[in-house]
């Protein structure tokens, strides 16, 4: 899996199931190794994450949406360390 060649909408779809997971929900979850390399886009590619969070709230519970960003902006998306691209 490459993040930069998965839509908006794929992204949102991994993020679900990453979230659920690691809520006590599923486990189909994609592998560690998955989710490093979409932390790590995402952490580096502000534009894509946006994206992807507009693409994932729109199928959301809006009374999970703060839980949910809060998880995706601070739980799993690291900070691009200075100077490095995904």
């Amino acid at each position: 899996m490459r993040p930069a060649d998965l839509t908006s909408i794929e992204i949102a779809d991994l993020l679900s199931q990453m979230y659920t997971a690691d809520h006590g929900g599923q486990d189909d979850a994609p592998s560690p190794q998955q989710r490093t390399e979409l932390a790590d886009y995402l952490g580096c590619h502000e534009e894509a994450r946006a994206s992807a969070w507009e693409a994932w709230a729109a199928e959301l519970n809006p009374a999970d949406w703060d839980a949910a960003e809060y998880w995706l902006d601070v739980e799993f998306v690291e900070p691009c360390p200075e100077g490095q691209t995904v």
